[in-house]
């Protein structure tokens, strides 16, 4: 009994070992994994009992089963900056919160926000249906001049099932793969190195697997004045005008001021609490190409120049994941310096109240806001969409840039070979106010270098400057309109939506295209200009569009569904604009082409 016993427990301690053992790796494996559920979303919470204290505030929400504080942002003087809570919890309970704390708190979605610059390419949407047959692997070399291999050049194929995209090495060379995608169907080609070269596109591209495909580029020359200074008539100001005493500020993915023409640049700040000077580093590029265009330094090397050089550039960096609470931070910064034009290459889908209460306590403060439309080709996004906030389009020109960039599909009417047109991209709406230059635009890219870049963002940049030009020397602003407050900012909007020139589809372009002489008091208008309706400040037609994106099923439209705040064009003052224009200051010299003259005299309507 007892031996078997003996056996019986000697057979069972091998068993029970391996069972221990296959626990254990089972218990591993599943460490190895996790199960895929709905991820916690951002939310920002802001109290609506008064005197509630920001560290009260992180204490209060620290102590709710299911939510975590991620920041904090503290209050500011004044209605409409009170302390804004950053947390992440579920959906599930935010509604709840939403339904239990109505009366003390408000609460929305932090939405991200992403660079209205980089317009996509068009081209075919994916197949519904998975695709059959082989993959197709390719090489691109990226070559420029003398064959040296371009690095960091993005490369996208687009198929008709999909697209593959990759960045060259230090050879220049990237492997894209299209998943079952046989050669014949491959639509495009498109090829944008980071700087120094014009992009490429090659239709219904001829590519081999076994082999490289070489792709050779351009080489930009820099040699030449920029054809938007032209067009918006930069180079028809005195020299003088520079925006002396105008604080201007970027908020954006951050500026290299290592590169030669930004190193004047002192001032900034990191939304995300980054190191020190952090703000003057830029992974993108986006905002060292919208900092060019406001204040790069004259070079005797190279033509393009910043068209507002002696205004006090300030740099808000958003993160490269920038929510609207990037945004709420980077106003108080704004307001609590005295910033005078803020300069937003960002945007969403989605408003937000608490943004829209900043941006109301800026523009009281005499804060003016110009954010772009938006380079989706859908509706202008928010903020720009605000009625608080000048929306900025784009406008191009043919003929600037070569024939097989990535710039030639966005000219879509066949009569603007040699002359200027609105890109498909830029965002449309009754909400847009101006249009600028934003396609094939030269300008710095991080660290040292130059590209040429497209985008609304990049339109809102040459608005922006021509805003710190009408402050810093505008008679207006020496006098009457001199205290910092709204009426300031609507007179600013005022002048530069009455003084552009109309141009194109008024859903793209708003009021037309900015003029600086005009815009300065310099000279008279050269054509009409579309006028908003005085009662209103909202454009003929807004309520009917409204109506009829409700009927088509998008919802938070006219900003009283789904906690979306108000949209519209930009309130604007109703005093008259002068008469008469005062003597016009000497000018710069001007050598202009044919096509140039050509192109001004589309734009005034001739």
């Amino acid at each position: 009994m007892n031996a078997k016993q003996e056996d019986s427990r000697g057979g069972e301690a091998p068993a029970r070992s391996a069972a221990k053992a296959s626990g254990e790796a089972a218990a591993a494996r599943a460490g190895a994994r996790q199960r895929v559920e709905s991820r916690r979303r951002r939310y920002m919470m802001m109290p609506l009992r008064a005197g509630l204290g920001e560290d009260d505030a992180r204490e209060y929400l620290r102590a709710l089963d299911g939510v975590d504080v991620i920041r904090s942002l503290a209050a500011g003087p004044g209605p409409g900056a009170g302390v804004v809570v950053v947390v992440e919890m579920h959906p599930q309970r935010a509604e709840a919160l939403q339904r239990s704390e109505k009366a003390t708190w408000l609460i929305e979605a932090d939405h991200p926000l992403l660079a209205a610059a980089g317009a996509p390419w068009p081209f075919p949407r994916p197949g519904a249906s998975m695709a059959l047959g082989a993959d197709l692997t390719a090489t691109i070399l990226v070559m420029g001049e003398g064959d040296e291999p371009v690095d960091r050049a993005a490369v996208q194929l687009l198929g008709r099932q999909g697209m593959a995209q990759a960045t060259t090495g230090a050879d220049g060379k990237a492997v894209l793969t299209l998943h079952g995608e046989p050669a014949e169907t491959v639509a495009a080609l498109v090829v944008t190195p980071r700087a120094g070269y014009w992009g490429l596109r090659i239709d219904r591209p001829r590519l081999r697997s076994d082999t490289v495909n070489a792709v050779p580029l351009k080489r930009l020359d820099l040699t030449e004045t920029g054809w938007g200074g032209h067009v918006v008539r930069f180079d028809r100001l005195p020299t003088a005008y520079g925006g002396a005493g105008v604080k201007v500020a970027l908020i954006d993915s951050g500026v290299a001021t290592a590169h030669k023409q930004l190193e004047g640049i002192g001032q900034g700040f990191d939304c995300t609490g980054g190191k020190e000077r952090s703000w003057a580093e830029d992974p993108t590029g986006h905002g060292t190409a919208c900092a060019g265009i406001i204040a790069a330094r004259r070079s005797e090397v190279v033509a393009m120049r910043g068209y507002a050089g002696d205004a006090e550039l300030h740099v808000c960096r958003l993160p490269l994941a920038a929510h609207c609470s990037d945004l709420v931070a980077a106003l108080d910064y704004c307001r609590s310096t005295g910033i005078d034009v803020a300069c937003l290459g960002y945007g969403g889908h989605h408003g937000s109240v608490i943004v829209e209460q900043r941006i109301i306590a800026a523009k009281q403060n005499g804060m003016a806001l110009i954010a772009a439309a938006g380079s989706s080709g859908g509706a202008v996004q928010f903020p720009a969409c605000s009625p608080h906030v000048l929306a900025v389009g784009a406008v191009g020109q043919a003929g600037v840039f070569p024939q097989d960039s990535p710039a030639a599909a966005y000219v879509a009417a066949p009569d603007t070979a040699d002359g200027p047109f609105t890109p498909a991209f830029s965002s449309s709406g009754p909400e847009v106010d101006v249009a600028a230059p934003g396609v094939a635009i030269l300008s710095c890219q991080a660290p040292d270098g130059y590209a040429a870049w497209d985008g609304t963002s990049i339109a809102t940049s040459h608005v922006a400057a021509l805003a710190a030009l009408v402050l810093g020397h505008h008679a207006d602003f020496q006098s009457g309109y001199a205290r910092r407050d709204a009426t300031r900012v609507e007179r600013l909007f005022q002048i530069l939506k009455e003084t552009a020139r109309s141009f194109g589809d008024p859903a793209r372009t708003g009021n037309g295209l900015v003029d600086a002489p005009c815009a300065l008091g310099l000279e008279q208008p050269l054509g009409p200009t579309r006028r908003m309706e005085r009662g209103s400040g909202e454009m003929p037609g807004l309520d009917q569009l409204r109506q009829a994106m409700r009927l088509a099923g998008l919802a938070g439209s006219d900003g009283a569904e789904a906690g979306e705040p108000p949209r519209g064009p930009a309130s604007i003052g109703l005093a008259p604009l002068s008469a008469e224009a005062p003597p016009v200051a000497p000018a710069m010299p001007i050598e202009a082409s044919l096509k140039e003259l050509r192109s001004a005299m589309m734009l005034a309507g001739i």
